[in-house]
């Protein structure tokens, strides 16, 4: 399987296509921020990847399909995958087209949801895997059989720009939770070291140990059930009367038969009011609600009692102030010594008595209304409070019937745990204190076993492993030497259990994280995926023809200063030699050592002048206006 090209299907009608070269080096060259990126992301996405890992931005805002065709042997392959809606990670919705020659859609109305991304990749699994296979994983450990599917290979064909200069990881998205498990237990297979048969013969054994692990159980529970004698037997007895299970006739036990004969009987014993489930709880809710409501209510009527008697009192005051005024005027001659001069004077003392007289009469009236107020007030609090005791007596009644019940079903559950302890020692007596037939059991069980062990030894899987990890190794030394990178006098290996590069020197394993800068790092990563490409394109492994690195020179570029992705721009010559160097190892590894079997695409800011390499570079250079959105695209969705 290779690339033969991208299109992408925009919002406006149009499409961009990025035509690729089969089993040639594929370069993009440009500048930052115009889209290369994301080409890893779409190929991934068109791919089956559960999520759309391409940027927010113009893409995303511009594009409604994606889409990747491929070709495989004489067959072609078109695989469109809708953009996810906004806010959305991902989108099931996918269109596919098989053919000899597959002339790809003009626009996105010829686009349609035909299938979804699950069934497209079940068919690539059905298509490029050989076999049905799911990956082994040892007795004693937790984690669950992966069953291998297209996009485990995956792992082996893309190298983001953060992953390929990086020190501590070496696979694709090998940074992610439970992923660096994967990547373990799915090599051997892609490998080659592991096959079905191989996996049926681990599987068989997981079953059979399971299964030797359950009858090992059983022995040794009927073994602890026996005890000792009858001691075993009056420890059941001693639970069963702590536990008032009703025993009839309790009497001393002078044989087995006796003490067996007892314990058949006691096996069928039933309690004979078996608790039932509480009808209370319905009841209690209601009481409760009901005990709010009034406590509300009460508080209610405090407050309305507590305002009623504030009212009263202020009333007694004033009143009794003004009936104090009036006696005071009252008791005395004022009018005696007033004379017919001053008789303004005298009319306002007698309309001043006739105002407090008035008031006097008022107050006499409203009084009773006040006290009637403030009597039903407490009457109502009263009865409230009369009512609240009753329902807070029959909680405390539920609350005892309720311990009553759980107390109940503690004690059948004790009551049903002794009987079943019983009926299990019981069982153990029917068989005479002879566990032969299970001793046969989990003896056969263990020959089995021991062949079949014998039986996956002879496979050798392990020693398969390390002959091709050997054997990769072989390409990975020689094509580091030719790179010059750091250590590469030393035989150089993968090393799964770490998945890292180690260099086997006198001294020990250097491992990647320990081999100097940066440009080592990226000249490791390439090599390894390399070596692996090539023994997967040997050994005719499910894996793509085709291999993805994004920003090999990054190491190598100031990505402050460069503008023009000229090597002129690298200030050291030894630098851009380096960088030449690595380029042109792509380039004439795939016409002379690979004989044109592997495609390898690259995005980089990198731009050299040598026929070689302008000769590699697909599509426009991204530069200026050039980008894998086309400019007319994002001005036209900007202008909505």
């Amino acid at each position: 399987m290779q690339i033969k090209k991208i299109a992408l299907y925009g919002y406006n009608g149009k499409r961009r296509d990025i035509d690729f070269t089969l089993s040639k080096l594929n370069i993009i060259t440009g500048g930052s921020k115009r889209g290369k990126t994301s080409i890893i992301e779409i190929i991934d996405y068109c791919l089956g990847s559960s999520d759309c890992g391409i940027a927010e931005g113009p893409i995303k805002d511009t594009v409604e399909w994606f889409s990747i065709l491929l070709q495989v042997d004489n067959q072609q392959i078109f695989i469109a995958r809708k953009s996810p809606l906004k806010g959305k990670k991902t989108c099931t919705n996918a269109h596919l087209v098989l053919g000899d020659h597959i002339e790809i859609p003009e626009n996105n109305t010829q686009i349609s949801t035909t299938t979804n991304i699950d069934d497209i990749m079940d068919y690539l699994s059905s298509r490029f895997l050989v076999h049905e296979h799911i990956t082994s994983v040892p007795l004693h450990q937790t984690r669950n059989e992966i069953n291998l599917s297209f996009k485990h290979a995956k792992f082996f064909i893309f190298q983001n720009q953060d992953e390929i200069a990086n020190k501590k990881m070496l696979f694709h998205r090998q940074q992610e939770p439970y992923i660096p498990q994967t990547i373990k237990d799915i090599t051997p297979y892609f490998l080659g070291a592991s096959n079905n048969d191989e996996i049926r013969i681990k599987e068989q054994l997981r079953q059979l140990k399971r299964q030797l692990k359950q009858y090992n159980k059983k022995l040794f529970e009927i073994k602890s059930l026996k005890g000792n004698g009858l001691n075993k037997g009056y420890e059941l007895l001693a639970e069963a009367i702590a536990n008032k299970i009703n025993i009839d006739e309790l009497k001393e036990i002078n044989s087995d038969e006796e003490l067996i004969t007892l314990l058949y009987n006691l096996s069928d014993w039933k309690p004979l009011n078996s608790p039932t489930s509480s009808n209370n709880e319905e009841i209690i809710n209601n009481l409760n609600k009901k005990r709010k409501l009034l406590q509300e209510e009460k508080r209610t009527l405090s407050i309305q009692l507590n305002k009623a008697e504030e009212y009263n009192n202020t009333f007694d005051s004033y009143t009794n102030a003004n009936v104090e005024q009036h006696l005071r005027l009252s008791s005395i001659n004022l009018f005696k010594n007033i004379s017919e001069s001053n008789i303004h004077k005298k009319n306002i003392i007698l309309e001043s008595l006739k105002k407090l007289d008035n008031e006097i009469k008022k107050s006499t009236f409203v009084k009773p209304n006040i006290s009637n107020k403030i009597s039903l007030l407490k009457t109502e609090k009263n009865k409230i409070s009369e009512e609240l005791k009753n329902i807070n007596n029959l909680l405390y009644q539920y609350e005892i019937k309720n311990k009553d019940y759980i107390n109940n079903q503690k004690l059948s559950l004790a009551q049903a745990t002794t009987i079943g302890k019983i009926q299990l020692y019981i069982e153990s007596i029917n068989w005479n204190t002879d566990t032969s037939e299970l001793d046969l059991k989990i003896k056969r069980i263990e020959n089995k076993i021991a062949n079949l062990e014998s039986e996956l030894e002879s496979k050798n899987t392990e020693d398969i492993l390390d002959s091709i990890i050997n054997l990769i190794g072989y390409d990975m030394t020689k094509w580091a030497e030719y790179l010059k990178l750091e250590h590469s006098k030393n035989p150089i290996k993968l090393d799964l259990k770490k998945l890292t590069v180690i260099a086997e020197t006198p001294n020990g394993k250097i491992p990647l994280s320990q081999m100097g800068s940066g440009e080592n790092w990226v000249g490791y990563h390439l090599v390894t995926y390399l070596a692996l490409a090539k023994w997967f394109i040997t050994q005719n492994r499910p894996v793509p023809r085709f291999v993805v690195f994004d920003q090999p020179s990054q190491v190598y570029f100031p990505s402050d200063l460069y503008i023009t992705g000229s090597i002129n721009e690298i200030v050291d010559d030894e630098d851009r030699n380096a960088v030449k160097h690595m380029f042109k190892w792509l380039h004439d590894l795939i016409e002379n050592e690979l004989k044109n079997s592997l495609q390898i695409i690259v995005m980089d800011h990198a731009d050299i002048e040598e026929p070689w390499f302008q000769n590699s570079i697909i599509d426009n250079k991204w530069r200026n206006n050039v980008a894998l959105i086309p400019l007319n695209w994002i001005e036209e969705n900007n202008s909505f």
